[in-house]
This record gives C-alpha cells, sequence and structure tokens, in this order.
C-alpha cells in the first residue's frame, strides 16, 4: 500500500479500528525483534490507587529478568495533538508504573509537543 492509500485507508477506518491497526503495527515490531514473553492486548483497563485508567494498547515483555509495560494511547484526529494528551499520557505513565509510552497520531503533532 503506498503511502496515500494507507492515509486514505487510516482516514477512513472508525476509532477502534484505528486502535487494532496500530496494535497490529506494534506487534509486528515485537515479532520482528523478537520480544521475549512479548503480550500485547487492547483497551485494558488498569486499576491503580488514584483510579481506573482506559489504555487503548497495553503491551508487556521480557528483557534483563524484567518485564517492562508499555502504554500507547492512538489518536485518529484531525488536528495536530497537543501537550494536554501528551500529559495525561505522562499520568497514566506514573499512576500505572510504567516503563514506556507511545502516543500514535494521525495528523502528528502541535509544535510545543515535540519541543
Amino acid at each position: 500500500m503506498g503511502d496515500n492509500q494507507m492515509q486514505e485507508y487510516v482516514c477512513s477506518i472508525s476509532p477502534t479500528e484505528f486502535e487494532e491497526y496500530c496494535m497490529k503495527i506494534l506487534n509486528g515490531y515485537a515479532e520482528g525483534e523478537k520480544l521475549k514473553d512479548f503480550k500485547i492486548t487492547h483497551n485494558v483497563k488498569i486499576p491503580v490507587y488514584d483510579g481506573t485508567y482506559q489504555i487503548d494498547i497495553y503491551a508487556e515483555f521480557t528483557a534483563m529478568s524484567v518485564t517492562f509495560k508499555v502504554l500507547c494511547e492512538c489518536k485518529q484526529y484531525s488536528k495536530p495533538v497537543g501537550r494536554d494528551k501528551i500529559a495525561e499520557l505522562h499520568r497514566k505513565l506514573e499512576s500505572i508504573g510504567a516503563h514506556k509510552g507511545i502516543l500514535l497520531s494521525t495528523s502528528g503533532f502541535q509544535s510545543g509537543v515535540i519541543e
């Protein structure tokens, strides 16, 4: 699929389908890197001390005998993603105790996010 076809496809699917599409891409990277004990799930609710967080995609894998937790948020927006979404993901990372966060966007990011 070419870049234009991919863009048309991503813009034509539902938000849930976009999340599932992102999950397939991340799973492909994990398979390519042969991550040990890799598990990936869609639309997970994680209860922690300050509430319950909904996570679009949650992944775990083992490296150096440590289980790493990765949170992924998928934003299928028509405008660039703002700093508020990055701050929200950061709060989730801290509360859940995750090691990494990924934010995927169909429309890029505002300049303040990149800085």
